[in-house]
């Protein structure tokens, strides 16, 4: 069989574009639904009803074993509204409990805008409770289970993941930042260093090359040289190597301070934003009089506005 001319070819091309038209006139207009590319909603959203208040939840870090986490989640709570997840590390030889008593879930806005939790430590190789903070130890898996039972029992949005911890805690959520860049937004590091097999030498960092290629945003708060648990050069050192993993300028300028004894400064031509915060030595090793606050202030400045999710479904 011959193949049709082409003028048949396009003749008919031309007639299917007039069915199409006319088909697209005589149909009902469609009411366009709003974009859901604004949130990233959790699969948690509109399902219900879920646990409101303080909770105890088990689950298994990636040695198989039973771990628990405390949870406090918005009275009001609505599936159809998006919150934060918030994290909070505590230190060496502390517990979940003692992280919840620094109050960061009480700064303003903070509890009716996201779930918390606060995660129990269990003792290092013998040693204090604390947190295995190698990209391939058993937290890792800890955290990530957290994350996925969250998200999946509650409305969160997952672009807000927002890690904060003290000491160790803080060690924690600087291998966090490394490891579990995609996922954690902003973390807010309090007196912690995390290891570095050379203390002056930044590039020395134990978990180089990061896991991860992205990195989130990062407050650090410490003594202006050094405190109790960590010796000079370590805070500056871990510094260097904040700015270093964010791309920052060596440029500074500084930045309004809610406590007159800690001087802030924001580094400059960075990928994700970095503030340092140094504070007077007379502090020691300890949680900042404003840390709740300021640690609330600097989450929800990555956070949206416009909760309300209902109409995405």
């Amino acid at each position: 069989m011959s193949r049709p001319s082409r003028a048949r070819s396009l003749h008919f091309e031309h007639w299917l574009l007039l069915v199409a038209v006319i088909c697209a006139a005589t149909l009902p207009a469609q009411t366009a639904r709003p974009s859901q590319s604004r949130f990233a909603l959790s699969s948690g959203c509109y399902k219900g009803p879920a646990s409101t208040g303080l909770s105890k939840v088990v689950t298994k870090d990636g040695k198989q074993i039973d771990r628990t986490y405390l949870t406090l989640v918005p009275k009001d709570y609505n599936p159809h509204k998006t919150y934060s997840l918030v994290f909070v590390f505590h230190g060496s030889g502390a517990s979940a409990e003692t992280s919840m008593s620094w109050g960061l879930q009480s700064a303003p806005g903070a509890a009716e805008s996201a779930v918390f939790v606060f995660p129990q430590g269990i003792q290092y190789y013998g040693g204090q409770a604390g947190w295995d903070d190698s990209p391939r130890g058993y937290d890792m898996p800890l955290f990530d289970n957290m994350v996925g039972e969250v998200e999946s029992s509650y409305c969160i949005d997952t672009d807000e993941v927002f890690v904060a911890g003290f000491s160790w805690g803080g060690d924690f959520a600087i291998a966090l930042g490394c490891a579990r860049g995609d996922t954690v937004r902003a973390v807010e590091v309090n007196s912690g260093g995390d290891e570095f097999k050379d203390k002056i030498d930044y590039r020395s960092y134990r978990y180089l090359p990061c896991p991860s290629h992205i990195h989130p945003a990062v407050r650090y708060e410490h003594a202006e040289i050094e405190d109790q648990a960590y010796r000079a050069p370590e805070f500056a050192t871990a510094s260097r190597f904040l700015a270093f993993q964010n791309q920052c300028s060596a440029s500074s300028k500084p930045v309004p301070s809610s406590d007159p004894a800690i001087s802030c400064r924001v580094f400059e031509g960075c990928a994700k934003t970095y503030v340092e915060c140094p504070f007077s030595a007379k502090l020691g090793h300890g949680i900042p009089p404003n840390w709740p606050r300021d640690t609330w202030e600097f989450f929800a400045s990555f956070r949206k506005t416009d909760r309300d999710v209902s109409h995405y479904r």
